[in-house]
């Protein structure tokens, strides 16, 4: 059964605008390659960040948006682990992007660069709320679903350790 409730693609939405524009943007973009995610974790990762117009034809499975949420769960636990103890000396390259162009390097990109890297911290932290809110949103309506029978969550063992991601670090 597709979920298609208003509230989710509304915490979806709010993660996908939020990882585009503090999360992956172009000054901090280049440390996330050193990120050793799987390749489906990537993609499920994109799914939820940049998918929401097909999953809102579509609806979500259950299933599926909670491996989005788990990737997620992922990548936020990665990033707190690798990047942020790093994060100026990954990002310090002389303005250099991920494809191999030269940002412009004036007093107003130095600025917007500062305060990327040092709001990184916070934007992971309001991520990581966006996500676990999908998640308790997605559980509820999940064990409405199911009735008498066993919620999906249940029967996925890598989200009974989604509170580790999502709080350890």
């Amino acid at each position: 059964m597709p979920i298609k409730d208003p509230d989710v693609y509304k915490i979806v939405e709010q993660i996908s605008e939020h990882y585009q524009k503090n999360i992956s943007n172009r000054f901090v973009r280049k440390a996330l390659m050193v990120l050793d995610l799987q390749p489906s974790e990537w993609e499920r990762l994109e799914g939820l960040t940049e998918g929401l117009e097909y999953h809102r034809a579509q609806g979500y499975q259950f299933d599926e948006i909670y491996e989005m949420i788990v990737a997620a769960a992922h990548f936020l636990y990665a990033a707190r682990l690798k990047i942020l103890p790093n994060l100026r000396s990954m990002t310090s390259t002389g303005g250099d992007t991920l494809s191999g162009r030269k940002l412009p390097t004036g007093d107003q990109e130095r600025v917007l660069r500062d305060m990327a890297l040092q709001n990184f911290p916070v934007n992971l932290g309001i991520l990581n709320d966006l996500v676990n809110e999908l998640y308790v949103k997605t559980a509820a309506l999940d064990r409405e679903a199911a009735g008498k029978r066993r919620p999906v969550y249940e029967r996925i063992a890598e989200l009974k350790e989604l509170g580790r991601y999502l709080v350890s670090s």
